[in-house]
């Protein structure tokens, strides 16, 4: 699972670190670092889509995942900012976009939580200051007032070795030389799918304990990151099923407040 995720280089260096030609985007952006899934407007993050002919741009959208058929109120979407990878081939919701609507996301790091409800210590995942990029799977969803909206949604796969201890799944990272091929939206997906998996197994991640001033949604800044010291060192996580996974939960869609 990833509920909050970072993107602090300027947006000249994730153009070159994703080979994007072009950028589209409806507002200026800026690096931001307590990124939270939302399906509501103002929100919006980048990533990097190809077209037909390879041409590579980066865009906004939303981090909730839109169906493009999608034909009720935003607040009834189901839970779709994360997608499983064990899941995107088969289930309706993604295969459509796993098919043809691949996108990458740039990240700098991701947190994930532990603990009881309110007493939740975040634990920030990163690769020294690295930009790397999650794989992801967006759509194109027109409401019936005119409005255009690009979303997208992250894939996740099972908890590597480093990342256990927190939680058990994590993003999966797309490796640098297979960019072009998740991207083409005419290549085979799951070839690159089952590479990004291998590749995120052996990652060289390491994590800290942040500021637990990131648990709220409605808080951005850098502090987010800053190191804090914990009494007690995470264990491992307790088995929550003896019949296999438990679905990802998540909150609703939430609007932030500047």
């Amino acid at each position: 699972m990833c509920g909050r995720f970072t993107v602090a280089d300027e947006i000249y260096e994730i153009r070159i670190a994703v080979a994007a030609q072009f950028e589209q985007l409806f507002r200026p952006w800026r690096p931001t670092f307590n990124i939270s899934p939302s399906a509501s407007p103002g929100h919006e993050q980048l990533i990097a889509i190809s077209a037909a002919d390879g041409t590579r741009t980066l865009k906004l959208a939303r981090w909730w995942f839109i169906p493009s058929n999608w034909n009720k109120p935003l607040n009834q979407l189901p839970t779709s900012f994360n997608a499983r990878s064990e899941d995107v081939g088969h289930k309706p919701l993604w295969r459509g976009a796993f098919e043809s609507h691949r996108c990458l996301v740039p990240a700098n790091g991701w947190r994930e939580f532990k603990g009881p409800r309110g007493q939740k210590q975040p634990y920030h995942f990163h690769m020294g200051k690295s930009l790397f990029a999650f794989a992801g799977l967006f759509s194109t969803w027109h409401c019936n007032d005119g409005e255009v909206v690009d979303s997208f949604a992250i894939i996740t796969t099972e908890a590597n070795d480093i990342v256990k201890p927190i939680h058990d799944r994590m993003p999966l990272i797309v490796p640098a030389d297979s960019y072009s091929d998740w991207l083409n939206p005419k290549a085979q997906p799951v070839p690159v799918l089952e590479r990004a998996r291998s590749y995120s197994r052996q990652l060289p991640l390491e994590y800290y304990a942040s500021d637990a001033v990131a648990n709220d949604v409605h808080y951005e800044g850098p502090l987010a990151l800053r190191s804090v010291e914990v009494r007690e060192a995470p264990r491992e996580p307790v088995q929550q099923s003896l019949f296999g996974d438990m679905p990802e939960l998540a909150s609703k869609p939430v609007r932030r407040r500047r």
